[in-house]
């Protein structure tokens, strides 16, 4: 099936593809422009600006055709890689959902161009198993960003509060704004993908090590950390610490300014262009603070790494293999960062952002544990699962325990399916 037959047999015909020179069976070969279906229509200007760039490295620009409709864009590009002619390169998340492409033969050995990237200093390789299945690298770092604590600098000043290095001192900033009228944390369960984000961070806040196994099948949620951890956030709902969850995920950056929430647990660097892109200024009008540990534990983070693959029946495959070798090139890498205020993989690429280069360098500098976003760090089919639960807890935070219990029953079914899929 054809792409163009497949979006009208699948009811998305109309869906904008944005930043299209045309249709995508009007774009030549010869025009040497990576056909690259993505999600995130707001980055076209970014990823054109990297285009052009990597077009003089290469002889291929990118081409950026957005699915606009986030709950639709997984459904789309799984089937589009059955097609005879799927697009040249693909937006697609890390970690099992890059193993679950790769398991079935959808998307393309990208090993010769993750090397050449290492070798020339362009990439750390401490992300390959990010994009490792079996003994192939099946996709490259589009971006890498921190989940943090976005506050807003004039309200905290008015308030006299700070960011906090130990939880109680964070619980005592959420009491605070909860008493001057502000909903201290805006989360949603809109969309699910935002559940994962907060769960990620709350979790890793309470026991990164726990986490961490939950994600590895070396853990259950039935552990005494995951009930702590789902007390707490019992708790924090009850407290009135969050925002509605059915509140739309695209109005926190202009929440955080109206003062309606004092903290958006989002990421850096891509979010800060939210935030800059409403008036407010790193540093004068925003700040940001990495979660603090609960109880003394660990300090981590959670990290989310987005990456390209590239589909195995795409016309154009060794090409576009052979075109990756130079995508994290500085060159080509930091007119992207530029557009996204930083979140190059490239460690060679500095970010623009004040507070993200802050925060990149803490990291750093303090050897802060970093672990992936749950969204990435287990079995597709489990994590919306799970995701899907918490979100309903969000929602009806009553019984925690009964949650819990049904998390683990799809890790026990879903883990078992796996394993039994890639073997």
């Amino acid at each position: 099936m054809e792409r163009r037959t497949f979006l009208t047999a699948a009811g998305l015909a109309g869906l904008t593809l944005s930043a299209c020179s045309g249709p995508p069976e009007s774009l030549p070969s010869e025009s040497h422009a990576l056909q690259f279906f993505n999600d995130a229509a707001a980055w076209g200007p970014g990823y054109t600006a990297a285009g052009q760039e990597l077009s003089k490295k290469t002889g291929w620009s990118i081409d950026p055709q957005t699915i606009p409709d986030a709950s639709a864009y997984e459904q789309v590009i799984r089937s589009l890689l059955q097609t005879r002619n799927p697009p040249d390169l693909i937006k697609w998340g890390s970690g099992y959902r890059t193993k679950d492409l790769a398991r079935t033969g959808g998307i393309a050995d990208v090993t010769s161009a993750w090397d050449a990237s290492v070798q020339l200093g362009w990439l750390d390789d401490s992300l390959r198993s990010a994009f490792t299945y079996e003994e192939g690298v099946y996709g490259l770092p589009l971006i890498q960003g921190f989940y943090v604590m976005f506050y807003n600098v004039a309200l905290f000043d008015r308030l006299g509060i700070s960011a906090p290095k130990t939880w109680d001192e964070f619980i005592n900033l959420c009491d605070t704004l909860q008493d001057a009228g502000v909903t201290p944390i805006g989360t949603t369960q809109v969309n699910i993908w935002p559940v994962a984000n907060w769960f990620s961070m709350l979790a890793t806040a309470y026991d990164a090590d726990w986490f961490t196994r939950v994600c590895a099948n070396e853990a259950t949620f039935l552990d005494d950390e995951a009930r702590g951890m789902m007390q707490l956030w019992q708790e924090m709902i009850r407290w009135g610490y969050h925002t509605s969850p059915d509140t739309d995920s695209g109005n926190f950056a202009g929440m955080l300014q109206s003062e309606t929430v004092g903290m958006w647990p989002s990421a850096v660097s891509w979010s800060t262009q939210s935030l800059q892109n409403i008036g407010m200024k790193s540093g004068d009008d925003y700040d940001a603070f990495i979660l603090p540990p609960y109880s003394g534990k660990e300090k981590a983070v959670v990290t989310e790494v987005a990456g390209l693959v590239v589909p195995a029946r795409s016309q154009n495959v060794d090409e576009v293999v052979e075109v990756m070798a130079s995508w994290l090139d500085p060159d080509v890498q930091q007119p992207w960062s530029d557009f996204l205020s930083g979140s190059s993989a490239n460690p060679k690429v500095p970010w623009t952002d004040p507070i993200s280069q802050r925060l990149q360098s803490q990291i750093r500098d303090e050897n802060i544990t970093v672990v992936n976003r749950y969204w990435e760090g287990s079995p597709t089919a489990l994590v919306v699962g799970v995701t899907q639960d918490l979100g309903g807890f969000m929602a009806d935070p009553s019984h925690p325990q009964r949650v819990l219990e049904s998390l683990q029953q799809k890790a026990v079914s879903e883990w078992s399916y796996w394993v039994e899929a890639t073997r």
